[in-house]
């Protein structure tokens, strides 16, 4: 039997006697609108998930349910805020007796346990949670922290079938905007299926995000007079005195200055806060106080945005710990002003941009747990180099005169918030349809760069790259050194890490994944979302601090059995348990992609033809492995002595592949010129052979839009393209449903202008038709279908996870939770490319 809404969200609280706010209930009757206004302390993350899964789930008309999006993605600005959201949901499904049915993912960068299981179940009911930086740089097809093969798939998936909750959004920066570009531009392109997109915070304004391409707020939903009235009357009500602290103006004086008044204003047995604008400041306070504090003093706290997670989960939980008797200071950042259901009986703040102040403030007093009221201290920054970081200077001067008249008074959230202080108006870059068009080629440019999403993501003065520390071997990684975790990885500012760079201070390495191996990194690859490695000895981090330059080493590592690197040469993924013959893996894929555009529908933005040319693209996507090139490395695979069980073609080794006796040796290439050839008949008379040909090709993710020579291949001879010469012999090859391959000749000079018959188009002419004729978003779903089918036949034919010195790693074969397909959890692990 089916619960109503607020016996879900009672289930959810784990209490009988829970009550939604009315506006979380409007929420669940009439479903999300495209911006919730509502105060800090309000509910606003219960708002954002529950009306949904309930929607989602429980309402009681199946149209309703069946309407509602597969996914929800909750989209944040800070990383401290994705494992609290995450967490808190995990309770909440686990509560309302849902965690079977609902899965919770995280996207902070760095390898997970789950990273995959989203990609590998995409129909299967899920809340993906995600720092802007992770989630936005995917659904610009440059994820962050992932390799480039994957872009395609997170593409096509997050951009179909999705409600989005962007939350916070006052620190989102040039986020918003591309948020809402995205929007409009998914209605404009078309999807698979329709995605939505809300934007909540207590201090947004609809025409923030209107923009070219997103016209208009559709739906705008705040708290109403029964609001006021009911539960939330105490937080509204809540009052802090609002005072200007005399500090010193001097940069070098100010930390001092500010532990000592924190010390003199602290109130034992309750929670201090202090949050400042930048990171540097909050370290210098938090050394400052660590003087002046005495043993059986109130503990001294510090948590900023550059922590490695267990570090970072191990202060947060200090920070959830009932309080001694001396109580607690918590020094802080932008990380406590949003999200983090945290209050104070007194609060420091620097004079920011208005609207942080105001989310600032409702960390102090924020449930009204002291009646008579809680003090809000603030001064300007110190002067000096950075004063007014992050903000710009008229936005903090605004922030001041605001703050100043209302010194001395009693002041509630609302009272704040209705504050008329405009901001100056910012310019950020925006995304236009042409810019997004053109990220769709993920192949870089001549020189090995790629275009640079951070302009649409996050102020340059914010971007950071992350840091994993290792336990080297004379000095650099080893052959098989795996991809950094999760746990191991820290935000590190890309200034600092150009710094390092630039200055020889340190040794950085990052993934040449074109080699499939760690090389020593230059100035062009520090760039935002980046993934390095460091030895341990190089110090930079300390487990109380976080990430600074002057911290000394060693480090501890805290790597663990992950995945080895691949490159273009490599074909680990073709690897399994057992043999597996190309006619039974090309049936398996066919299978699956039928199975999982029929999990996926409704998918109205698709046609019955184009879901054949996927299902089609999975019977022929290997055809290339019948090549002697591939034949020869699944022989070589072999142990001495051994023999594969039959003259094949073989689509999967039962040992691991090693690298091809051809550099850059690309089978898929082979796959798409002999669907392409006039001799093949194994297309004839199908309108769709360019898609099914595109398909094909596309589904390691390293043959897409443009195709050209690696370094060192044009200039051989016979010249290459991919590891393919000229007049390559395939086939005869026996097919899926009775069809066989001729013996064909394929020539990669057909892909280019002018090099195939009379008129025929080239290859990025036809991948450029077909971008043209379905748009990005259903173009990649339609690539996603074809290689997340690849993945599940291709885990199906292995077993639990392999020991450490058998780890592999491929784009066709990544982590994945258990699936509908016999095969265990944890088999399987994705490739990093070029």
């Amino acid at each position: 039997m089916r619960r109503t809404f607020v016996e879900l969200f009672r289930a959810a609280m784990n209490d009988v006697g829970a009550r939604p706010y009315p506006y979380q209930e409007r929420l669940a009757a009439e479903g999300l609108p495209e911006l919730l206004r509502v105060p800090t302390g309000a509910g606003k993350t219960a708002a954002g998930v529950l009306p949904w899964l309930w929607r989602r789930l429980e309402h009681p008309d199946t149209a309703v349910r069946a309407g509602e999006a597969r996914w929800l993605v909750f989209v944040l600005p800070l990383r401290s805020l994705v494992e609290q959201t995450a967490a808190v949901v995990r309770e909440w499904t686990a509560n309302a007796g849902l965690a079977g049915a609902v899965r919770v993912h995280v996207f902070m960068g760095g390898e997970g346990r789950d990273d995959d299981a989203w990609r590998m179940d995409p129909s299967r009911t899920a809340v993906l949670v995600g720092t802007q930086d992770m989630l936005l740089s995917r659904l610009l097809m440059r994820g962050y922290g992932e390799s480039r093969a994957q872009w395609p798939v997170s593409f096509g998936l997050l951009h179909s079938g999705v409600q989005f909750v962007f939350d916070e959004t006052q620190l989102m920066g040039p986020g918003l905007p591309t948020s809402a570009q995205l929007q409009g531009l998914r209605e404009k392109l078309g999807t698979g299926a329709p995605s939505r997109s809300m934007w909540m915070s207590a201090t947004l304004a609809p025409q923030e995000v209107c923009t070219p391409d997103h016209r208009e707020v559709r739906g705008v939903v705040e708290l109403g007079e029964d609001d006021r009235v009911g539960g939330l009357a105490v937080p509204l009500n809540a009052v802090r005195q609002v005072e200007r602290v005399e500090v010193p103006e001097l940069a070098a004086a100010y930390p001092a200055g500010v532990a000592q008044v924190l010390v003199a204003r602290h109130v034992s047995g309750t929670r201090t806060i202090a949050v400042f604008n930048t990171v540097e400041r909050a370290v210098a306070v938090q050394a400052a106080l660590a003087k002046l504090v005495r043993r059986g003093g109130p503990e001294v706290v510090l948590l900023h945005s550059r922590f490695r997670p267990p570090e970072r989960e191990g202060l947060m939980d200090e920070l959830k710990a009932p309080l001694s008797a001396a109580g607690q200071i918590v020094i802080s950042t932008q990380v406590l002003e949003a999200g983090v259901d945290l209050s104070s009986r007194v609060l420091f703040t620097e004079a920011a941009l208005f609207s942080s102040v105001v989310q600032r403030a409702g960390r102090c007093n924020r449930t009204g747990e002291f009646p008579e009221g809680a003090n809000l201290l603030w001064a300007p920054p110190p002067s000096g180099r950075g004063q007014y970081a992050p903000y710009e200077p008229e936005d903090v001067e605004t922030a001041v005169e605001a703050l100043t008249s209302l010194e001395g008074t009693w002041v509630t959230s609302t009272r704040l918030q209705e504050m008329p202080v405009v901001p100056k108006p910012v310019v950020h870059p925006v995304l236009r349809r042409r810019d997004l068009l053109q990220l769709f080629d993920t192949m870089p440019d001549l020189s090995g760069a790629d275009i640079d999403v951070s302009q649409w993501i996050r102020d340059g003065q914010d971007t950071t790259a992350l840091v994993a520390w290792r336990d080297l071997t004379d000095g650099r990684p080893g052959e098989r050194e795996v991809f950094p975790a999760r746990e191991e990885l820290c935000a590190a500012p890309v200034r600092d890490l150009k710094t390092i760079v630039k200055d020889s201070v340190g040794p950085l390495w990052v993934l040449d994944a074109a080699e499939g191996a760690w090389r020593r990194a230059q100035f062009a690859d520090i760039r935002p979302g980046a993934v390095l490695l460091t030895s341990t000895a190089s110090g930079w981090y300390d487990s109380r601090l976080g990430w600074g330059l002057k911290h000394r080493g060693p480090v501890t590592s805290l790597v663990r059995t992950g995945r080895v690197p691949d490159g273009m040469s490599k074909d680990d993924a073709s690897c399994a348990d057992r043999w597996v013959d190309l006619i039974e893996h090309l049936e398996d894929v066919e299978r699956e992609v039928g199975l999982l555009a029929e999990g996926l529908a409704p998918l109205d933005g698709l046609s019955a033809k184009h879901l054949k040319a996927a299902r089609l693209a999975g019977r022929y996507h290997d055809l290339g492995k019948a090549h002697f090139v591939f034949a020869n490395t699944v022989h070589r695979s072999c142990p001495e002595g051994e023999q594969p069980p039959g003259e094949g073609p073989w689509a999967k080794s039962r040992h691991r592949m090693g690298r091809h006796e051809r550099k850059y040796f690309r089978h898929e290439l082979i796959s798409a010129l002999a669907l392409l050839h006039p001799d093949s008949t194994l297309l004839d008379d199908n309108e769709d052979s360019d898609l099914i040909a595109y398909l094909a090709a596309a589904h390691h993710g390293k043959v897409r839009m443009s195709v050209r020579s690696m370094p060192g291949e044009a200039e051989r001879v016979p010249p290459r393209v991919l590891g393919v010469e000229p007049a390559e012999k395939v086939g005869p090859v026996e097919l899926p449903g009775g069809k066989i391959l001729p013996r064909i000749v394929v020539d990669p000079s057909v892909l280019f202008l002018g090099g195939g018959p009379e008129g025929a188009p080239s290859w990025t002419l036809r991948a450029s038709q077909l971008l043209s004729q379905l748009g990005p978003f259903r173009l990649a779903l339609l690539e996603a279908l074809v290689r997340v089918a690849d993945w599940r036949a291709s885990q199906a034919y292995r077993t639990p996870q392999p020991a450490p010195d058998q780890a592999v790693s491929s784009d066709e074969q990544p982590s994945a939770a258990p699936l509908p397909i016999p095969a265990p959890a944890g088999a399987f692990e994705q490739e990093v490319l070029w």
